[in-house]
């Protein structure tokens, strides 16, 4: 039997998310080996060095793709979005271009270029593409949404209102969705509007760390401190690993005078009746960020708030052993020792335990 590309396929992913590349490497090119036709292989292969840095075996990898199918439309989308991350502007619309030509009918692709031009400001040239992407593929949400962005942007509200709509018409859940249409109603000053999207956005997906961003920034910039606080708390609660939105908050903050980005930092009691130990800690974490101005310091804050969830738990556990404090009821008769009927004692006393052999006959006494 032949043997199946979506094997090597998986066990390349697969070591690539164990971060064992040269066994990923050995994956791919087995694979390729034998199936040498198979354009997937070298595409996968290819967007795995890219994301550890390995541009030139990259550019390789999507060129060998492309003489084994010229007319691999998403191999050209990903050679081009390489090259343009590159700085290489007319090597990616090149690329596109040609990517069009020798697979006219893909609308993934026609979307893709519709973005890429709007990047580089060619508006009318951006918008030309996403109506033959829409065309295309009249049910491709991610298309009508980028569509309503380029429109917003070209100063066609309108228009673009009507693109998401349709975008959400075919995908009701698109979070994305949601909060492009949102910012565009604030942006607009229709902030009852904007808020039923992000409450909307919001219930579909809890932790969408982006619609708190949106929502919150446009509470700031309303003026309503407390709401967009509440909204920044609520973010963080639910999407710990956002960066931006702890940035965005910290931003805040240090713009209310509650922060400042010095050593001797604080928590002003301008906050009023909040109760500080509630976000004390998560301003802590937002000084440790604003400090430091990396997205690397992530690791960092996580690692610390480990660390003050343990000192809490052991300034819990110093409190519960302190001298004369009682005994808690599940270890007088506990799992590891028993306690004869009527034995009490406090934290504080002596206990002499004997252990002449197993565990199971230990004595104690006081």
């Amino acid at each position: 039997d032949a043997p199946d590309g979506r094997v090597f396929l998986a066990w390349g992913k697969m070591e690539a998310r164990l971060n064992d590349h040269w066994a990923m490497r050995k994956a791919f090119a087995k694979g390729l080996k034998l199936i040498p036709d198979n354009t997937h292989i070298p595409h996968a292969w290819a967007i795995e060095e890219l994301k550890v840095g390995n541009v030139d075996s990259a550019r390789k990898l999507f060129g060998y793709a492309l003489e084994s199918d010229p007319s691999d439309g998403l191999v050209y989308q990903s050679f081009a979005l390489l090259e343009q991350q590159a700085g290489n502007i007319d090597g990616a619309r090149a690329l596109l271009e040609e990517g069009t030509r020798k697979d006219p009918t893909n609308v993934f692709l026609w979307s893709a270029c519709g973005i890429f031009e709007s990047r580089q400001g060619r508006l009318h040239e951006a918008a030309n593409m996403f109506q033959q992407a829409s065309t295309l593929g009249p049910n491709h949400c991610q298309t009508w949404q980028a569509y309503g962005v380029l429109l917003e942007k070209m100063g066609r509200q309108d228009e673009a209102a009507e693109k998401f709509q349709r975008a959400l018409e075919i995908d009701p859940s698109s979070v994305p969705t949601v909060q492009a249409y949102g910012l565009m109603e604030a942006r607009r000053g229709r902030y009852v509007k904007a808020r039923a999207l992000f409450e909307q956005g919001v219930a579909i997906d809890g932790s969408h760390a982006p619609i708190f961003h949106a929502w919150a920034r446009m509470e700031e910039e309303a003026g309503d401190y407390e709401k967009a606080r509440q909204l920044f708390n609520s973010g963080v609660a639910s999407a710990p690993d956002s960066v931006a939105l702890l940035k965005a908050w910290a931003m805040m903050e240090l713009r209310l005078g509650h922060i400042d980005s010095s050593n001797q930092w604080y928590v002003s009691p301008k906050m009023g009746s909040r109760k500080l130990s509630k976000v004390s800690e998560r301003l802590e974490m937002l000084r440790l960020l604003m400090e430091q101005r990396s997205e690397d310091d992530l690791k960092l804050v996580m690692q610390w708030i480990e660390q003050q969830r343990n000192q809490q738990l052991q300034a819990e556990v110093s409190q519960m052993l302190s001298v004369g404090a009682p005994v808690p009821d599940e270890w007088e008769d506990g799992h590891h020792y028993t306690f004869g009927a009527g034995r009490k004692f406090m934290t504080g006393d002596l206990v002499i335990v004997h252990t002449p052999g197993a565990l199971a006959s230990r004595d104690d006494s006081a």
